[in-house]
């Protein structure tokens, strides 16, 4: 069994995230709900996005609307541009996407920006059938995956539900440009849901209909690209990348822009502070890369991409998409919707600003982190997740070594009460010790805290950590500072 099917497995019995409507049959595929504890890892994920970039980078961060008018994706480009390749069975009628179709038979990246007829030899050249009845497939061709909405009651207003959080980012910028007191190089962020009308939903969080973006838009005078104030806390630091037609290689930020592999110290800036936040977020820095796409691959709209792309199980996994998308969107909603959105340099020449994209699929990188936290020792028939403690949806749980023992009840109750005003912590009386720290070792709880007899006697707890199992005594009058301290990584066990 592959680690993909053990975090599903696990994400099913503990909670983590399940099928959205799942008590009905009709129930759409792509769709997914999150638990109480999912919810909690995939919240600290964006809190730890908010800090590390937003906060760390001064962004300003917006809360837009869902659902946006026609005109928008007209000017977007996204009603003629926002396609996927598919091919339909001639037999059994069943509808494929043609790019994933290759991956699999192939074992190497097509991307769906690729034209159709270089699609459609392929699928010939490998002799690809229908995966469901062995039928022969048909030419490829486009599909557009935008989502309507129906607004309005008698006059019906022609509207979507967003693909993408920058278009919102896009609309406010000229209103942020003007109430904000903007200087650039600004960023604007969003974290929300979209929506895609994909053909062939699969392998639950990583190709979804619904889901989530973590998202910033950095807006940049192209002349000024250079003029980074923090450049020299990057200009050294190793950045793993994939470029076209060449070899894995660790380059540095500075190296980046000296031999022309980026255009800007802005783009070399901020595919560092991308990496960076992947680190924080517990990801290997072995599994990274910045793959760069061609230009068959690359966005309608981009003119400079690099896909930061993690190794799990199921292959090099795509989580943020890093584009440089010139002036096309500010430019084309403003001949759109009339609206001037030049900005004014300081020797008075106007230009419509630059923009740099940091697109990250929220739920990608829930499911990654999970894998690649995903721990089993065969020997002692245990599993846990390994999560960052930042990550971890409870800092602790607090049992009574025996429930039947009430006097050991009471003591763990009060151990408690006292602890959860300042921390998230769980208490559970239920099954034996080892299956109530088996049950939080799945959900990657850091530490555990058991009353026993001596407790009664000595006024003390069993500090139990997850990853190595070592426990410690600890004075319950110490105990909300030694927590503290091993939450912050000040002390170990």
């Amino acid at each position: 069994m592959s680690h993909y099917d053990d975090i599903v497995n696990l994400a099913a019995r503990r909670s983590l995230f399940y099928q959205a409507s799942e008590i009905y049959a009709n129930a759409p595929a792509g769709m997914y709900d999150y638990g109480p504890f999912g919810a909690t890892i995939r919240r600290k994920i964006v809190e730890t996005w908010r800090k590390h970039l937003v906060q760390k980078e001064n962004f300003l961060e917006i809360d837009g609307a869902i659902i946006m008018p026609d005109s928008v994706f007209k000017a977007s480009g996204h009603l003629t541009n926002f396609n996927d390749p598919i091919t339909q069975c001639k037999k059994c009628n069943t509808i494929h996407r043609a790019d994933k179709l290759l991956e699999e038979k192939t074992k190497k990246p097509y991307k769906e920006a690729m034209p159709v007829a270089e699609l459609t030899a392929a699928i010939r050249e490998h002799k690809l059938v229908c995966p469901s009845c062995k039928g022969e497939l048909m030419d490829v061709r486009q599909f557009n995956m935008m989502v309507k909405a129906e607004v309005g009651v008698s006059t019906k207003a022609q509207t979507y539900l967003r693909p993408e959080t920058c278009q919102t980012i896009f609309t406010n910028w000229d209103r942020l440009a003007k109430t904000m007191r903007v200087k650039l190089p600004k960023g604007v962020s969003q974290h929300g849901k979209v929506f895609r009308n994909e053909i062939s939903p699969r392998q639950t969080l990583i190709r979804e209909v619904e889901f989530s973006q973590i998202e910033s838009e950095v807006f940049f005078d192209p002349k000024n690209a250079d003029n980074i104030e923090r450049w020299n806390e990057v200009k050294n630091y190793t950045i793993n990348t994939l470029r076209v037609g060449q070899h894995f290689e660790a380059i540095t930020a500075e190296r980046l822009v000296k031999e022309n592999i980026v255009s800007s110290k802005l783009i070399a800036y901020y595919l560092a502070r991308t990496q960076q936040l992947f680190e924080t977020l517990g990801i290997p820095t072995e599994k990274m890369r910045f793959r760069e796409l061609d230009g068959n691959e690359r966005a309608f709209y981009a003119n400079e991409a690099w896909d930061f792309e993690v190794e799990t199980s199921v292959g090099w996994l795509e989580l943020a998409a890093n584009n440089n998308r010139t002036d096309y969107d500010l430019k084309r909603h403003g001949e759109e919707s009339k609206k001037d959105f030049s900005y004014l340099r300081e020797d008075a020449s106007r230009f419509i600003p630059h923009v740099w994209e940091i697109s990250i699929g929220l739920d990608r990188t829930f499911y990654t982190i999970l894998e690649l936290s995903y721990r089993e020792d065969k020997e002692k028939e245990r599993t846990w997740l390994s999560l960052p403690v930042s990550l971890a949806p409870l800092d602790a749980g607090v049992f009574p070594l025996l429930a039947n023992k009430p006097e050991l009840v009471k003591k763990a109750q009060d151990v408690h009460a006292q602890l959860r005003d300042c921390y998230n912590v769980l208490y559970d009386e239920s099954g034996s010790i080892g299956k109530r720290y088996a049950r939080l070792d799945e959900i990657g709880v850091p530490f555990c805290i058991t009353i026993d007899f001596d407790s009664l006697a000595k006024n003390d707890v069993t500090i139990r950590e997850r990853d190595s199992g070592k426990q410690q005594r600890v004075k319950i009058s110490e105990l909300q500072d030694t927590l503290y301290k091993l939450l912050t990584g000040k002390t170990r066990l």
